[in-house]
């Protein structure tokens, strides 16, 4: 059993009983629902982890 973490709500799935997946920049993420996965569709760039600080960080001030 392998587990991989949806990237919209951070819930932990069973790769083998996921409820979809995408392949974005090369990586393929996985999804616990549709609606998960629909949200990432929308906006990918939003779920994905980046080390690019300027990515995903919109907005936050300290």
């Amino acid at each position: 059993m392998k587990l991989v973490k949806d990237p919209v709500c951070g819930m932990e799935i069973e790769k083998s009983a996921n409820a979809g997946e995408v392949e974005y920049n090369g990586t393929v993420y996985y999804f616990c629902c549709s609606g998960c996965k629909d949200k990432f569709e929308e906006n990918p760039e939003q779920y994905i982890e980046t080390d690019e600080p300027d990515k995903g960080h919109h907005g936050h001030h300290h």
